[in-house]
């Protein structure tokens, strides 16, 4: 979903939650940015702030086998 709290929290802010982020590739999901998780994001992690795609793409980069890991979790 995420590599960080920071990166998260702005993933939140910009509409785009845990299942969202897990299912869809960055570019097939219309988020419903949420302007009170911005202020959140805003106000605990301003260094972390990108967009929904970039954090998504980095998490899955530096994390390539967490869907994989999850899913074996739950069977």
């Amino acid at each position: 979903m995420a590599r960080d709290l920071g990166s998260y929290l702005w993933l939140l802010a910009a509409g785009v939650g845990p299942f969202e982020a897990t299912m869809y590739a960055p570019d097939e999901h219309s988020p419903r940015p949420d302007a009170r998780r911005a202020e959140i994001a805003e106000r605990w992690a301003p260094s972390s702030r990108a967009s929904a795609a970039e954090i998504v793409t980095a998490a899955r980069e530096e994390f390539p086998g967490f869907d994989g890991l999850i899913e074996s979790m739950c069977r």
